[in-house]
């Protein structure tokens, strides 16, 4: 799972990162943004221009920028109402650093990118959340089994 951490288990979020290839060419539209969004069943895309991330396009951004506004979503094109820059979190990590990363800019997903700007994948607030009450679980578990193991047995002697 990973190291330990002043008594808990550290989790990295490399291991969360959901590894798809969440990306798309600055030059597509709008509507295709939507089109691969919903079959890809993600809520966002990673914005490139010649193999390079450059931004970040999400359902938010898709709503406020596009459909509230009223304008072309079938001309407009994606770096056009896109996000920059983009904010990550690198794998290595940790899921607390991960949780207030997308605390402090109210994200509810956070690319996962590598030092040299390798996608490793996309985490969400979901995930995290469900990794932090699981490692929360483990270390209750683990402390009541370090309380049973330290009891004194009762004693033989009246």
């Amino acid at each position: 799972m990973g190291e330990e951490v002043g008594g808990e288990v550290e989790i990295k979020v490399g291991s969360l990162a959901r590894r798809i290839n969440i990306m798309i060419d600055s030059e597509r539209t709008v509507r295709e943004v939507a089109i691969m969004m919903d079959r890809m069943n993600v809520g966002c895309l990673l914005v490139t221009k010649e193999d390079k991330i450059i931004g970040i396009v999400t359902e938010r951004d898709l709503v406020r920028r596009v459909l509230a506004t009223g304008i072309d979503h079938t001309s407009i094109k994606v770096k056009e109402i896109m996000s920059y820059p983009v904010i990550a979190i690198e794998p290595d990590s940790s899921l607390i650093d991960a949780v207030k990363l997308m605390a402090s800019h109210g994200f509810r997903r956070l690319p996962v990118i590598e030092k040299d700007g390798r996608l490793v994948g996309i985490v969400t607030i979901n995930e995290l959340a469900e990794a932090l009450a699981e490692t929360r679980e483990l270390c209750r578990e683990l402390l009541e089994m370090m309380m049973k193991a330290t009891k004194p047995p009762e004693s033989m002697y009246q």
